[in-house]
Parts: C-alpha cells; sequence; structure tokens
C-alpha cells in the first residue's frame, strides 16, 4: 500500500503516574516530552517525545471523563492503564484513509488535540 508509514507509538499509564513515566522515559531515552495536550473525544491526554520524520512516542493517560468510558481509544487506554503501565500499540498514517475503510468496512473517527498554547491538530 502506497503511502502507509509508522506515526508513532503509544505507552500508556494513570494519570497519576503520568508525569513520572515522562520523566522516567526522557531520562532513559536522553530527551525531554512535550504536553501534548488533551484530546477531548477520547478522555485522554498525553505527552510527545518528537522524533525524526514526523513521528513521535506518545505516553499517554485516561482522564475521568464521560468520553472516556465511551470512546474506544479511551477505554483501550484506561484498561491498559489499569493493567499496568505499558506499551499499547502503534499507529500508522496513511495518505488516503479511504481504503482502510473500505477494508475495515467502517468510517474513520475523527480527532483532535489541543496544545497547551491552544494550537489544534486534527486526524481521522
Amino acid at each position: 500500500m502506497n503511502g502507509l508509514r509508522l506515526d508513532h507509538i503509544s505507552y500508556a499509564t494513570t494519570q497519576l503516574n503520568l508525569l513520572c513515566e515522562v520523566q522516567r522515559m526522557g531520562s532513559l531515552i536522553g530527551s525531554s516530552f512535550i504536553d501534548g495536550g488533551v484530546h477531548p473525544r477520547f478522555g485522554t491526554r498525553n505527552f510527545i517525545l518528537p522524533l525524526l520524520n514526523d513521528r513521535y512516542i506518545e505516553v499517554v493517560c485516561p482522564l475521568e471523563h464521560p468520553s472516556t468510558e465511551n470512546s474506544y481509544f479511551g477505554k483501550m487506554v484506561t484498561k491498559r492503564a489499569s493493567e499496568g503501565s505499558g506499551w499499547m500499540t502503534w499507529v500508522v498514517s496513511v495518505e488516503d484513509i479511504s481504503f482502510i475503510e473500505t477494508k475495515l468496512g467502517r468510517k474513520s473517527i475523527e480527532g483532535t488535540r489541543r496544545y497547551p498554547d491552544g494550537k489544534e491538530i486534527k486526524w481521522r
């Protein structure tokens, strides 16, 4: 498939342990994570470590919010965090998502994330 590439990998933890995990991983890697903000539709928040070519490592936690329990991603983060912090998933990026939607037989879900400075990013 043309245009398929690794986008990021996700590590899930609890809200209580989020900053500790970010500091621990950053010191092991020798780099600093930045506050990635909140995913309002999914009820999660993250810190990211930018890598080369627009790829990154994400440390994500569930928030105490209704959307956490009502979204697939929020439920997945909550489940992994409750089982103990750890690697959860990897995410790919594609040039044309309609091909993937057809293969899966469903439409993609729109997501947004707002950085603390107000910048918002969107994806499907």
